[in-house]
């Protein structure tokens, strides 16, 4: 096992990245919280194969172990889920002592931490990550939030967890679609801020994709050390480094919202979204024009889709979601252009025309 340290104003905390920690899991937050304290695990139908070997772990170290099961999907990450969860809570007799763990992906630690930021003003809590987009990215830096009928994560909180448990093992059984999807994030890390990332997936994407667990331990090692790097920089994205993170975002999350957030899981609308910002970079002059293809051609060996060209689309329904992204500046949008492969630049004042040729040359319409 190998262990990152993250720094936060709210409290410093770890990243532990190996295989068979889940068994252990007990062990690693015995340091957080007091013996006799009750943990909520909040987690997923889906994910029952794993919580009682958490929940056993937790026991052993003398811990009142308690579940929560939120929906699948996204709308998990609703108020209603969020109240739910906080009434759930409330009726344990859960106090500041307590805690939540969640168990899951990027949807579960987003609902379960804006809990946590807010139930009795703020208890801890746990990241457990079982996707590998979680282990890489969502997992990390206490970025909480649920969705609003206007848009993706308009409501939530900057509440680090107190730890952060990365077992790849469960990488195992993840979907393929899953797996796939997740890729996405990941290169997302190299295009910002690391060629031999980068060099490397392009390498190895095939051993990636085969589940060779030596290599994707090491790619999530590579974007968990980038993540807490940019994080400590910038926690509250005040200083501009920690926007380097929305690369594609800005048109995932306009893709994400004109589609009603169906049919493209999240890596995917930001493989989508990371070529459209490319290509938007090549055409006004920041990059060349070879690095649009080279991303277009790891991303589709990774089985990700590159453009939204089935979804018959409008133009105009994705550039009003995107005018809904709570990452605009004074009304203008930012987008994160690359310059060459490991260095980006943040721009806005971009020509809505511009925005909308590379929106209709991804397939819209």
């Amino acid at each position: 096992m190998k262990t990152i340290q993250v720094k936060s104003l709210k409290g410093n905390y770890k990243i532990c990245v190996g295989r068979g920690l889940l068994t252990k899991a007990g062990v690693w937050i015995s340091g957080i919280f007091k013996p006799g304290a009750k943990l909520m695990i909040v987690s997923q139908k889906n994910l029952a194969p794993y919580l009682k070997t958490i929940a056993a772990s937790f026991s052993k170290k003398g811990f009142e172990v308690h579940s929560h099961t939120l929906p699948d999907g996204e709308i998990a990450k609703s108020g209603a889920e969020l109240f739910r969860l906080s009434y759930d809570l409330l009726a344990r007799g859960f106090e500041r002592r307590d805690g939540i763990v969640a168990v899951g992906g990027g949807v579960v630690s987003d609902l379960a931490g804006f809990a946590a930021s807010v139930y009795l003003r703020g208890i801890r809590y746990v990241n457990i990550a079982t996707t590998l987009l979680a282990q890489v990215d969502s997992a990390i830096g206490g970025k909480t939030a649920i969705d609003l009928k206007e848009g993706k994560n308009l409501m939530g909180a900057f509440w680090p967890p107190s730890l952060v448990i990365s077992d790849v093992d469960i990488l195992r059984s993840l979907p393929q679609r899953e797996l796939c999807a997740s890729l996405g994030e990941v290169v997302k890390y190299g295009v910002i801020c690391d060629p031999a990332l980068f060099n490397f997936l392009e390498k190895n994407c095939k051993r990636i994709l085969r589940r060779d667990l030596r290599a994707i331990e090491k790619v999530v090692l590579a974007c968990a050390k980038i993540k807490a790097g940019v994080v400590n920089c910038d926690e509250f994205e005040t200083k501009g480094e920690r926007a380097i993170l929305n690369y594609g975002h800005t048109f995932a999350h306009g893709i994400e919202g004109a589609l009603g957030y169906k049919g493209l899981v999240h890596g995917e609308a930001v493989a989508i979204g990371m070529m459209m910002a490319a290509q938007l970079a090549a055409d006004l002059g920041f990059c060349s024009e070879e690095l649009p293809w080279r991303q277009m051609k790891l991303l589709m060996a990774m089985g990700l889709p590159v453009s939204i060209k089935k979804f018959n689309l409008k133009i105009a329904a994705i550039l009003k979601a995107m005018m809904t992204d709570k990452k605009k500046s004074q009304g203008t949008l930012r987008f994160v252009l690359p310059k060459r492969v490991g260095q980006v630049t943040i721009e806005k004042d971009i020509p809505t025309e511009s925005v909308r040729k590379i929106l209709r040359l991804a397939g819209a319409k």
